[in-house]
């Protein structure tokens, strides 16, 4: 799948939640959720690390949970930028893809 057909099928999950709990997407929400997100993302690595006082009951358990919410991190990343009209592949591509070539 490419990633504009993940940002399209992310956003009409997003438009879901937005109708089925009234949320309006203010200027920063998305900013805002990604923020909440990668809380929990790293919550999430420190019990899998076992940092933290909450333990899982195997690593099974840890790893599906830390891939939760890197889905997570990821979807309100794709979701911040197509509100930002940024297009991420043209982003990436320019940004990290130079390092490539040989020089």
């Amino acid at each position: 799948m490419e990633i504009q057909e993940i940002t399209d099928k992310v956003h009409r999950v997003a438009d879901r939640y937005s109708k089925e709990f009234g949320v309006e997407y203010a200027s920063d929400w998305f900013l805002l959720k990604l923020q909440e997100e990668l809380g929990e993302m790293t919550r999430a690595h420190l019990i899998l690390t076992n940092r933290t006082r909450r333990k899982v009951s195997s690593e099974q358990e840890g790893k599906t949970a830390l891939a939760e919410e890197i889905a997570d991190v990821f979807a309100y990343v794709l979701l911040f930028a197509k509100q930002m009209n940024i297009d991420v592949e043209d982003a990436i591509t320019k940004k990290w893809f130079p390092y490539l070539e040989n020089k």
